[in-house]
């Protein structure tokens, strides 16, 4: 009976000594820290590369006419393309707003020759935009809109056949004939783009993208006045035509593209530092 009573007392004072606070006693193991919680908030770093289609639409006059007939032309450009974009994004709840600013080198180049033995060829040489995005977050996956204001470097060339020129082109003074002419016409264009996307967490820090951007650089005139007469020096009353003064009618262009891309990007607030618990 003792040492039934003695096993009690020793398996109570084992329980109580494993149950009390002394210094021998084990401290909780903390708390993992809580898992970063995914935000689309914050700066955007990426490149992207693409490709496009678009349309040059050139217009002469109504003064500019053949077989009674306004001369007009349009005709189709592509290439591909490929530059950086930069901006910061805002999440409030699923909804996400930012704005974007990008700039592209392109190889977009397109050409024709028509019914009035006329040549016509573009090349944009580089574009780029200031936008703003809102779109809806689906956790790791963002839908977007996009659009502002496009810019862009486009180069135009035309080689007037005298059957529509002829009217500007003064006869060589050697042989007395007339023959094609040719100019450039280069401009910075201003217009606006517009579109939409699909973006989507990859890895860590880093998304991927496609989207569709339609770009309207509207329409820019061109005054082409040629080079003048030819004035034999010393002798002002003795103006001959110059057989180098040529010249284009005057005329519209009218540019649209089109384009399709896709993209690599690292934001820079993904993920967050984890809290640690202090004690």
């Amino acid at each position: 009976m003792q040492s039934k009573f003695s096993l009690r007392l020793a398996g109570a004072t084992a329980g109580l000594l494993m149950t009390a606070t002394s210094p021998f006693a084990a401290e909780p193991l903390p708390l993992p820290p809580p898992a970063p919680v995914f935000t689309w908030t914050g700066f955007e770093l990426g490149a992207h590369v693409g490709g496009g289609t678009g349309t040059t639409s050139v217009q002469f006059p109504e003064s500019v006419v053949f077989a009674g007939f306004r001369v007009s032309n349009s005709y189709n450009d592509s290439g591909i393309f490929g530059g950086l974009h930069v901006g910061y994004n805002l999440q409030l709840g699923a909804i996400v707003a930012g704005i974007q600013g990008e700039y592209n080198f392109a190889g977009i180049t397109g050409g024709t020759s028509n019914i009035f033995l006329n040549q016509e060829s573009t090349a944009v040489r580089e574009f780029g935009s200031a936008d703003g995005r809102i779109g809806l977050a689906f956790d790791r996956l963002l839908i977007y809109a996009i659009g502002g204001f496009a810019y862009a470097d486009i180069r135009n060339q035309i080689n007037c056949a005298v059957t529509l020129c002829g009217a500007f082109i003064p006869p060589n003074l050697v042989t007395g004939l007339q023959t094609p002419v040719t100019r450039d016409f280069a401009a910075n264009r201003y217009g606006f783009d517009v579109g939409g996307g699909i973006e989507y967490n990859l890895l860590g820090n880093w998304t991927v993208r496609a989207e569709y951007r339609y770009y309207n650089w509207g329409s820019l005139g061109f005054a082409d006045a040629g080079f003048g007469a030819f004035v034999i020096p010393f002798n002002a009353a003795l103006i001959l035509a110059n057989p180098f003064s040529i010249a284009i009618p005057n005329h519209r262009d009218k540019e649209i593209l089109q384009t399709g891309r896709i993209g690599l990007t690292y934001h820079f607030a993904w993920p967050p530092a984890p809290v640690v618990a202090k004690y």
